[in-house]
């Protein structure tokens, strides 16, 4: 009687999971979070990057490093004002952790969250008011 295993070749490779994929992950992540009012770079470097057409604006609020199978996130953030920033932090660093590891398969060594502004979230409406 053979089994299902024994009757499947057996077939070798690896699986590489891109930096831009992980990027990709994490700001699907952080957007779902409410308080999360959209993920920020810094914004004299945002500006030079601008210039010189460098990185995606969406890669220049995070840095990723992948060392064999563990990453290492540093994401920049700005929250709804009046909210509680280590909570926010702490909610950030769990679902992002959950999502890398359940998606990739990858150790998440940290996640660290830098808080770069506070601001009050607008309507859709008052962002084309404004804009007018």
């Amino acid at each position: 009687m053979s089994t299902e295993n024994e009757s499947k070749p057996a077939v070798s490779g690896s699986v590489k999971v891109h930096e831009s994929v992980l990027a990709a992950i994490v700001r699907k992540a952080v957007a779902s979070i409410p308080d999360v009012i959209r993920l920020s770079g810094s914004s004299f470097v945002d500006n030079i990057a601008e210039i010189v057409s460098a990185r995606k604006a969406f890669d220049r609020s995070m840095l990723i490093e992948v060392d064999g199978d563990t990453v290492m996130i540093e994401v920049r953030i700005v929250v709804k004002y009046g909210v509680s920033i280590p909570a926010v932090a702490a909610m950030v660093r769990g679902i992002v952790t959950a999502d890398v590891v359940r998606m990739t398969g990858m150790k998440v060594g940290k996640v660290n969250v830098v808080v770069m502004d506070v601001d009050e979230e607008t309507s859709a409406g008052e962002e084309e008011d404004a804009a007018e």
